[in-house]
């Protein structure tokens, strides 16, 4: 069974877009996670899901602590990250940070 360390750092961000702008949107996004993110020190992971309605988009991404994550907030290309998100006009963007307190796995 695998184990997260209690000071896992978790975001969960909530996009609203327009009907047919989730995978744009993903798309803009997964370049940046291939190119720099995900060798970001810290960097666990980052899964999407797109509702039923085709309208939110989930991003539900894992840091090794909150340290990592804020790291990851200041790096240089950042700006770009959040540029290409923009360029995909994403009606609402929500971000909530969580601490993990428990995982049930079988």
């Amino acid at each position: 069974m695998p184990t997260m360390s209690p000071d896992v750092f978790i975001q969960i961000v909530r996009f609203r877009v327009t009907r047919g702008r989730a995978e744009p949107l993903m798309q803009a996004i997964f370049e940046h996670l291939d190119d720099w993110v995900r060798r970001c020190d810290g960097f666990v992971s980052s899964n999407f899901h797109v509702s039923d309605d085709g309208h939110h988009v989930i991003n539900y991404a894992q840091w090794r602590d909150k340290a990592a994550f804020e790291a990851f907030r200041q790096h240089p290309r950042q700006f770009e990250l959040q540029g290409a998100i923009a360029a995909q006009a994403p009606e609402q963007a929500e971000a909530d940070n969580f601490a993990l307190t428990r995982s049930v796995t079988t």
